[in-house]
């Protein structure tokens, strides 16, 4: 039985999803990408919010422009204020957005840097 309801449910969930697809061009015209990646910009803190807001739309486009609208849409409102980087990222995976970020792991003793394995290169 269940497998008879997962194409009613796909189907409106597809629904749901050309309604939202539908608005975009509105707020398009709105506003310009670059005011967008701007006020995102200005509303993300931390060391890693740049980076993971060009590569979002670096890998994504319009959809990635679309979560900043909402998140930008959602300020505006007074819902929320600012972000860290940390919460831009987990809202871009939780919608399917998976940003890759470079992560580098560096052993420090005694004020040296050491590497990691038995020596070899």
């Amino acid at each position: 039985m269940s497998s008879d309801k997962d194409p009613e449910l796909e189907l409106i969930r597809l629904r749901k999803l050309m309604n939202l697809m539908a608005q975009q061009p509105k707020k398009s015209l709105e506003e310009k990408p670059i005011d967008v990646v701007g006020e995102i910009k200005a509303m993300v803190k931390g060391e890693r919010a740049g980076e993971i807001i060009n590569k979002a739309i670096e890998i994504y486009g319009e959809a990635a422009l679309s979560v900043f609208r909402q998140l930008i849409k959602l300020r505006r409102d007074g819902a929320i204020s600012e972000l860290t980087d940390g919460e831009l990222y987990n809202i871009l995976e939780n919608v399917g957005l998976h940003v890759p970020i470079e992560t580098k792991v560096r052993i420090v003793r005694h004020g040296k840097e050491e590497k990691i394995g038995g020596g070899q290169s």
